[in-house]
């Protein structure tokens, strides 16, 4: 008996510690889970923010500390998206960038790890959001050289986080 080779044996998830970062990863698991994919959730930290002139640098480090809170945001995303991925049987994994952008850094990524999919949110903020913060969705599009599955995240967040069992509503 010959088995059948999964089309897409490892799956890229752009995960952080927000509604949209877990709707994400539960966007990823379940498409992981339906396909029988490996699956990798990435953190990218980006580039810590330029320094104001105002800022007495002796008191602190603000890349260190935007590396540290950017670490610490990213051990909460993958706890509660590696559970989610546990409770499903989804083989999973994590693995942190620091310092590029991250559409960058998750098309680099998927490069090295040989994903078949990357997985991202969006905001789905209107044009004049996108010009003046910038969007990793629209970047990562535009950049990647495999599918990009976009997870949009509606209305109330909490909804997404906890789907509603359709038998507790009848």
């Amino acid at each position: 008996m010959t088995t059948t080779p999964v089309p897409y044996p490892r799956l890229l998830a752009l995960v952080d510690d927000s509604p949209l970062g877990h709707a994400t990863a539960e966007e990823a698991v379940r498409l992981a889970r339906a396909l029988g994919s490996e699956l990798i959730f990435l953190a990218a930290i980006p580039p810590a923010p330029p320094m104001m002139a105002e800022v007495d640098v002796a008191m602190f480090d603000p890349t260190a500390d935007h590396e540290r809170l950017g670490r610490e945001q990213a051990g909460r995303a993958f706890a509660s998206a590696q559970g989610l991925a546990q409770a499903a049987g989804v083989p999973s994994r994590t693995l942190v960038t620091v310092g590029a952008d991250p559409a960058e850094a998750a098309n680099q990524a998927a490069n090295e790890h040989d994903c078949a999919m990357i997985v991202v949110g969006s905001h789905g903020r209107g044009a004049l959001a996108r010009l003046v913060l910038g969007s990793v969705m629209a970047h990562l599009t535009k950049i990647a050289d495999r599918p990009v599955l976009v997870v949009k995240l509606h209305g109330d967040a909490s909804a997404t986080a906890a789907p509603a069992n359709p038998a507790s509503t009848a």
